[in-house]
């Protein structure tokens, strides 16, 4: 494999053995090779690519805002979710110096089109990076356990007491400051007296409540410094068995750090979630793990973690838990001729704050399973003890629409397509959106590969599909001001998701159904669709992406503040206030919905909405 040979190099390399030879050939003779210095940028984040790059020699890494995520060698290929998007998301640049074969992206792009291999490699290779993405955000999880200060995870404020204050009114004492230990000061001695020692030293010895604290107090204190690492309290409490570690200045104390506030800090990660709910042997033990998942979210959104990275770790923590309480509850047979299904947000891998449940079931053959009616009233009931609450349109497997025979479903989908109306619509989208949980998966594929069958040739029924994103306007004004509520309990506000989330996940879903993809998340969808009608603009896949990026990060920002308030109002975390938002953000919300215009308006046109 020589480089010197452009034909001869790609010849061997993935993706470019699929192309035919006429193709290859004229690839070959477009590209060119180019020399980086060491540091030197190849490409730049939000850039529109003019080529897609080909190491000959060297090491070219790929960087996000927080840090590296990615590496390309000598034959490995980038950015291909740049050629697909049309803009790149992160920037690369040359480790050392670097050669690289620059192949122009209209070339490409012709390829994609008229070479099915081709381009299916690229749709693989996108999947292939966004789980090592999601890989490289849990190992960053990890590693800020391991650097993270102690300092910046807070800890008690000291809580003194004289010597001779006794255990009753040193107990008072903890309780009113809310505290499991206390210093006790004995002069120019300072100790520490602990929940631990009323039980294990007081109670066994038989003292009397009056006794003097300072005669059972520790005074060989266990400290460490503020900015210590969080981690070497860890190990410190493990090594010497203790609960608590006063945390230092130098020689002022600051504070005492316990054990429970430790480990809480250390368990709101995805790693040690799943672990506890794969340990898991009951109820509660999987309520503490479903418990954990609000904080962990928190954590990463904190961090500055985009949605679109923080959902695929909330959606396998999810499944996880949904498919141990069903596989631990269910027999056998209703493991191997049934599918656990889960839809709306949930099945496109979009929840971030739990919600309501959605979820269904499809046995096979005509009579159901062994434990059917069981399950199916008990799942449910399980899921609201875990902190699901249940779906207001009633979409549970404990509703008999949404559990039932597969030929039952069929029936189903020969009615939505030949005898279309509202309800079916609505049935069909969230059918559309499901996603295998547990049980045998195949079943599920095949409904949606029946789905695809019936609605070949069916180019009326999906245009009345996609008229719902016409159900609500666009808070947008002609002349690009945003239009509020002027009623309470959100007046002054803009419904989000509404007004600018709905339009892009329905009307994508909806060329989705057109175009036969049997993914479910919408960001993949886009993704597939590149290149297709109506993606054929430049960048326009990335701006939406980014729109849609961007409406749910302030969604997820007013969900978590709502939890803060506990506002209760239906929906009220679907509403944002511009006043609350930056300028920056509100020019970036008022483009966003620019753009959201822009694409109903694509859609209109595209499935001819105005025949409808």
């Amino acid at each position: 494999m020589s480089a010197s040979d452009p034909k001869a190099f790609l010849a061997n390399l993935a993706p470019f053995d699929r192309l035919r030879d006429g193709e290859l050939t004229r690839l070959a003779t477009t590209a060119s090779p180019a020399d980086y210095a060491p540091g030197q940028t190849v490409l730049d984040r939000w850039a529109i690519p003019e080529y897609l790059y080909v190491v000959i020699d060297g090491l070219v890494e790929e960087l996000d805002s927080l840090g590296p995520v990615g590496r390309f060698t000598a034959g490995e290929t980038f950015d291909s979710r740049a050629l697909i998007e049309g803009r790149s998301q992160h920037r690369f640049v040359a480790k050392g110096r670097g050669v690289c074969y620059l192949l122009p992206v209209p070339l490409l792009l012709t390829f994609v089109r008229t070479n099915r291999p081709f381009r299916d490699f690229f749709h693989e290779d996108m999947e292939r990076r966004l789980d090592a993405f999601v890989s490289v955000q849990q190992q960053r999880e990890a590693a800020s356990l391991l650097t993270a200060r102690i300092g910046e995870h807070g800890f008690a404020s000291p809580v003194f007491a004289d010597a001779a204050t006794s255990i009753q009114d040193a107990v008072a004492l903890m309780k009113l400051h809310g505290v499991s230990a206390i210093l006790v000061q004995d002069g120019d001695r300072i100790g520490i007296f602990t929940g631990r020692d009323i039980r294990e030293r007081s109670v066994l010895m038989g003292l009397p409540d009056s006794t003097a604290i300072g005669e059972l107090a520790s005074y060989d204190l266990i400290t460490l410094q503020h900015d210590d690492l969080l981690f070497n309290a860890f190990v410190t409490m493990t090594k010497h068995a203790i609960r608590h570690i006063v945390v230092t200045d130098g020689t002022q104390v600051l504070g005492v750090l316990e054990q429970a506030d430790l480990l809480n800090q250390m368990s709101n990660t995805s790693h040690f979630i799943a672990h506890q709910v794969e340990r898991a042997e009951s109820l509660d033990d999987l309520r503490e793990a479903a418990g954990r998942l609000p904080r962990f979210v928190r954590s990463l959104y904190d961090r500055g973690v985009k949605p679109r990275y923080i959902a695929p770790l909330v959606t396998d923590l999810n499944r996880k838990i949904m498919a141990q309480l069903f596989e631990k509850d269910a027999p056998e047979p209703l493991l191997t001729d049934a599918c656990l299904m889960v839809m709306g947000s949930e099945g496109r891998g979009e929840q971030l704050i739990r919600t309501d449940q959605d979820n269904g079931l499809i046995f096979r053959g005509s009579t159901p399973p062994d434990g059917f009616e069981r399950v199916i009233k008990a799942f449910p009931e399980a899921m609201m003890e875990l902190g699901y609450p249940p779906c207001p349109g009633n979409v549970m497997v404990s509703n008999p629409v949404w559990a039932k025979s597969l030929d039952a479903y069929g029936e189903d989908l020969r009615r939505w397509v030949h005898k279309p109306s509202s309800q079916g619509f609505m049935d069909m989208a969230i059918f559309l959106d499901a996603s295998a949980v547990a049980g045998d998966g195949s079943l599920l594929d095949e409904l949606k590969a029946y789905l695809f069958q019936l609605i070949r040739g069916q180019e009326n029924m999906v245009r009345h599909f996609a008229r719902a994103i016409q159900a609500f306007d666009t808070p947008l004004s002609t002349f690009n001001r945003f239009i509020l509520e002027k009623a309470p309990p959100h007046n002054g506000k803009l419904d989000i998701k509404k007004g600018g989330i709905f339009p892009i996940v329905h009307g994508v879903r909806s060329l989705a159904l057109e175009h036969f993809l049997s993914e479910t998340n919408t960001v993949a969808r886009i993704q597939l669709m590149s290149g297709k009608r109506p993606f054929e603009e430049e960048g326009f896949t990335a701006d939406l992406i980014e729109a849609l990026e961007f409406m749910s990060m302030i969604r997820l920002r007013a969900q978590l503040a709502g939890e803060d308030s506990g506002d209760d109002h239906p929906g009220g975390d679907n509403y944002v206030d511009p006043d609350t938002l930056t300028k920056m953000e509100r020019g970036l919300l008022r483009d966003s919905l620019k753009l959201v215009k822009q694409f109903r308006k694509m859609l209109d046109h595209h499935f001819k909405l105005n025949m409808v």
